[in-house]
């Protein structure tokens, strides 16, 4: 059985499921800039700011909700790459 590892939001974390959920209250706080961080990985920086400035425009929840769909959607895809970011920005 894989070993778990425990959120400082509270919830668990497979090895192989590093991302943390999309309810997770980080991902908010990423997107709204409540938090300065800068990923390793340029896409990823990429993608965070156009996701801010969308963000400025418009901050309806609908609109944050499809923003942390979309960077949830690209951690996921490149999890090895940015895996060492998440585990900052989560843990």
């Amino acid at each position: 059985m894989p070993k778990l590892k425990r959120t400082v939001g509270g919830g668990w974390l497979c090895p192989k499921e590093m991302v943390p959920p999309k309810t997770h209250p980080k991902w908010a706080q990423l997107l709204l800039g409540r938090f300065d961080y800068k990923f390793g990985n340029a896409p990823a920086s990429m993608l965070l700011f156009q996701l801010k400035c969308d963000l400025r425009r418009d901050a309806s929840p609908a609109a944050m909700s499809r923003a942390i769909d979309q960077m949830h959607a690209f951690c996921m895809k490149y999890e090895r790459f940015v895996l060492s970011d998440l585990q900052t920005i989560f843990n």
